[in-house]
């Protein structure tokens, strides 16, 4: 064995770790949990996952890129959910496919030089599957030929125009692990949960070969060594005892040789050189790296040297070849992904006196032109890559390639107008709105016309450059004076249910949920601050679901209960005590009890309820009878929040199947758009925000952190952008202000209020200082524009409701000229207390707009007409005369002077130059 491993040449090939300044560093890669390798490189790029959005974000950069990044690093808003693996294609290295646990599958052009930008588009999204998908690689000699693993599928899409060429469904007994192509793509190597090792032939959609692979169900990998006939294998025995196995793919019975590599439970991820014969293993949560050899016969590994490296990995990426430093006889890289960091390991050779360049280290490596076709391969054809030098006098640069290539094996039509790719053409499985031929950099709700085939190309848009933090980051919120707050509140319900805010108020009344079995909400008079003695209530002789205020009659209260009725009360005009028993209508068309009731934001009389039958009803109040208008259907689960768009016209809804819908209910009873939503079942809420651009959904992460996450209306597989909040069982409620797009949000029995503010671009969120007190509260109560203070710069009032009071919060931002109208903060708002449609309009198909009206007083001036102020003077400086010169200065100076004193007359005659001679005969001997 010792006299097989010195013939190499690669034998002292040893990792040099390089100092920090040479890492990748103040990232933040989180612990994911997948099947694939969190980390990829091309000879360009390389990409990795990043705790963001619960995993669903990438970190793109180029591939030199060193120093501390932070939160600088542009993000890769890939999914909605964790991003389970990654692939660049080996013929172009700016493209890169991602899959993920929210069963989609993405193809993304990155920009050459890397993100500057946050990116959010991809180039293409393939038909959404029906499970979660594990892996995705392309394959290495055919351009545009994608293999996926879902579940127990092998699924291959051709990525040129979205369409899925084959799917080999029932050949494995279980989930699938790992996969791996041969070098020339013939055979496809797969590794699953049911311990079986698998040869499929894709074209044929058979299995050429299948043997019992490792004997425990944990997670097992698959490596193709190369184009030989030889197959690498780690996973786990039947004792738990991590191992290496190498197969022969002609006589698959049992494993060549088998390596035992000790307990550890971190899943082994191999890495095979076809030019070297060097074979890298690294397990996830080490933090060494074994390097073997592959040897043509017995015992086919042979040791080699074990580095330890200073961090735990938490994934693995090998770098292609035509990315190494050959003339400093680097002959492999790593990239070790750890938890704050990623780290570039070299593998050098060491020589002495390199003098040229090392050819016999470097034999000619595959290079990025694809071999065949997608529709060549899938005919039949095998081919061989084509090998280009790495000799640096013969390398060429890197160049970024146009994402889609035509095929040629189609002649282009005569037509120019036919002149397109197949990708832009729309397939029968991909939105138009994601072709191909989409621009990369496109944002959700840009112009999509121009991705029609037939229209001209569009010029492209000025880009705006948003503010990367807010006005209203400074926000001042604190507690009003005790002389305007109600306390000695008795019997505060501190149990509602999840779905029910807890806590409503308008100009005139609040409505406080009161303990105890029968229902019972106490009304208060909100403009009679002090002691509560007894107020008056009323009594629904059932659990209370939830309520709602009418916002156009402040003395109509609607109550959703427990029994499956909704009861309307009609509050009595001056003073009154006691309890009301008697509604003024019931409504009985649900069959279960009911999770919430809405009403319409234009339209006076509709209201909107949701039940425990997953039905969504929509109720015309104005009738007199209990008679539902429309009931919407689709949910398959708890519904735990809906929000009307701010037209009226569009109404979304989030379930605990972890979906948000959007419906049109006057046009259709289901779903006009359907996408994912937060991943947690505890609970959310859902609001339109940024003119009804964008869906914002407050709920929980698997990792029961509460967050927001942003998606876009036209595209709810889209997710923009997610903030993680803090860890809290409490669902967060949010108050979402159209004026100023700021959001302020807070939970049950929570002592904190949230806010930042929305913009339609990245980052999309902008930090806003937030309200914090000693003492927990139930819920809040934001009041209607009107009852702000304009002249101290308040933009928005709340109630805050405790187990003893109401206490009323003012939001201000601090400036300086208050006496002025501060109308950058304060446009023209909705006068959102008077409809602007009746119900039966409503329905007939209307749409209306409600007025606005303009919040300045009529003593003071805006801001915007003052003019501005001149510079002010500049400040006086005493350098200048306390300044003290030396003597060889002063020395200097004087000669100056003399010599500049002399110059000036130059240019004068000299004195006996102006002199008069005398005439000749005035001469005298």
């Amino acid at each position: 064995m010792a006299y097989r491993f010195k013939t190499s040449k690669f034998k002292n090939a040893a990792p040099q770790f390089p100092k920090r300044e040479g890492w990748l560093c103040d990232i933040s890669s989180g612990s994911p949990q997948s099947c694939g390798n969190h980390i990829k490189a091309s000879n360009a790029l390389m990409a990795f996952n990043i705790d963001a959005g619960g995993g669903s974000c990438l970190g793109v950069a180029p591939l030199d890129k060193t120093g501390r990044v932070g939160t600088a690093l542009p993000k890769l808003h890939a999914h909605t959910e964790l991003v389970t693996d990654l692939d660049f294609s080996p013929f172009n290295d700016y493209l890169l496919a991602t899959c993920s646990s929210d069963k989609a599958i993405k193809i993304w052009d990155i920009p050459e030089g890397g993100e500057t930008d946050n990116l959010s588009s991809p180039l293409l999204s393939l038909p959404s599957q029906e499970r979660r998908v594990e892996n995705v690689l392309f394959h290495p000699a055919a351009d545009n030929i994608l293999a996926v693993s879902v579940g127990k599928t092998v699924k291959l899409f051709d990525v040129n125009n979205g369409s899925e060429r084959i799917a080999m469904a029932d050949i494995h007994g279980d989930q699938l692990q790992g996969i791996s192509w041969k070098m020339d793509g013939s055979l496809l190597a797969t590794t699953g949960k049911d311990k079986k090792l698998r040869i499929l032939d894709p074209r044929q959609k058979a299995s050429a070969a299948e043997t019992n692979g490792h004997g425990n169900v944990k997670d097992s990998r698959v490596c193709w060594l190369g184009n030989a006939d030889k197959i690498l294998s780690t996973g786990f025995s039947m004792s738990r005892e991590r191992q290496v196995c190498v197969w022969d793919s002609r006589n698959f019975k049992s494993a060549l040789t088998t390596s035992g590599l000790g307990n550890s439970t971190g899943v082994i991820m191999p890495f095979f050189d076809p030019d070297t014969n060097m074979v890298l293993l690294a397990g996830k949560g080490d933090s060494f790296i074994s390097y073997v050899e592959l040897t043509e016969n017995s015992p086919y590994l042979t040791q080699g040297m074990q580095s330890v490296c200073e961090y735990q990995h938490k994934g693995m990426a090998m770098v292609p070849k035509r990315a190494l430093d050959v003339m400093s006889c680097e002959v492999n890289r790593l990239l070790q992904l750890s938890q704050n960091a990623v780290i570039p390991i070299p593998y050098i050779v060491p020589r002495k006196n390199l003098r040229g360049f090392p050819d016999d280290l470097f034999p000619d490596t595959q290079s990025d032109e694809a071999a065949m076709t997608a529709e060549e391969w899938m005919d039949g054809a095998n081919n061989q890559v084509s090998t280009v030098s790495l000799d640096p006098a013969k390398k060429s640069a890197i160049k970024k390639k146009s994402p889609v290539q035509n095929s040629p094996a189609k002649k282009p039509a005569a037509d120019s107008a036919q002149k397109q790719s197949p990708a832009t053409k729309p397939s029968q499985n991909v939105s138009p709105n994601l072709l191909i031929n989409k621009p990369p950099t496109s944002q959700a709700g840009g112009d999509t016309a121009a991705a029609a085939p037939e229209a001209a190309p569009a010029k492209p848009l000025k880009k705006v450059l948003l503010p990367t933090t807010s006005k209203f980051r400074h926000m001042q919120a604190a507690l009003m004076p005790r002389t305007t707050q109600i306390y000695d509140i008795k019997n505060v319900s501190i149990s509602t249910f999840g779905e029910c805010d807890g806590f409503h108020a308008n100009r005139k009344w609040a409505a406080v949920p009161l303990g105890g079995p029968a229902g019972m909400i106490a009304i208060i008079d909100i403009n009679k601050p002090g002691k509560l003695d007894d107020p008056p209530s009323i009594e629904n002789s059932s659990p209370v679901m939830d309520f709602a205020w009418d916002p156009f009659d402040d003395d109509r209260l609607v109550v959703a209960c427990d029994d499956a009725k909704i009861k309307v009360w009609q509050i009595p005009q001056g003073e009154w005590t006691g309890a009301l028993t008697e509604p003024q209508m019931i409504l009985r068309g649900h069959m279960e009890k009911i999770y919430f009731v809405k009403f319409h934001p234009h339209a006076k009389d509709v209201l909107v309820s949701a039940s425990f039958d997953m039905t969504v009803k929509i109720w015309d109040l104005s009738t007199g009878n209990d008679d539902d208008r429309i009931t919407l259907q689709g949910h398959t689960d708890q519904i735990f929040g809906c929000a009307w768009s701010s037209d009226g016209t569009k109404l979304a809804t989030v379930c605990k199947d972890q979906k948000i819908r959007i419906y049109e209910p006057r046009n259709s009873e289901t779903p006009v758009a359907e996408g994912p939503g937060p991943e947690g079942s505890r609970g959310g809420r859902v609001v339109w925000v940024c003119d009804d651009q964008f869906l914002l959904v407050s709920g929980f992460t698997r990792q029961s952190q509460r967050c927001f996450t942003l998606y876009s209306a036209d595209n709810l597989s889209l997710c923009l952008a997610s903030k993680e909040i803090d860890t809290s069982v409490a669902i967060l409620v949010p108050y979402y202000d159209p004026d100023t797009n700021v959001v302020i949000a807070t939970g049950k029995g929570d002592t904190t209020a949230f806010a930042f503010e929305v913009v339609p671009d990245s980052p999309y969120f902008l930090d806003v200082s937030g309200f914090r007190h000693n003492l927990p509260h139930q819920s809040f109560s934001f009041l209607p524009k009107c009852v702000c203070t304009v002249k101290d710069v308040e933009f928005a009032r709340a109630l805050r409701l405790t187990k003893t009071a109401i206490e009323p919060i003012t939001f201000v931002v601090p400036r300086v000229k208050k006496e002025f109208f501060q109308d950058d903060l304060f446009p023209d708002t909705r006068i959102t207390w008077e409809s602007a449609l009746t119900s039966q309009q409503w329905f007939a198909g209307e749409n209306g707009q409600q007025k606005t009206m303009s919040l300045c007083p009529d003593n003071m001036k805006p801001l915007s007409s003052i003019p501005k102020a001149a510079p002010p003077p500049k400040k006086y400086e005493s350098k200048a005369e306390l300044s003290y010169k030396t003597d060889e200065e002063k020395k200097e100076e004087l000669l100056s002077a003399m010599v500049n004193k002399l110059a000036d007359k130059n240019d004068e005659p000299l004195p006996q130059e102006q002199f008069e001679g005398v005439d000749e005969d005035e001469w005298s001997d």
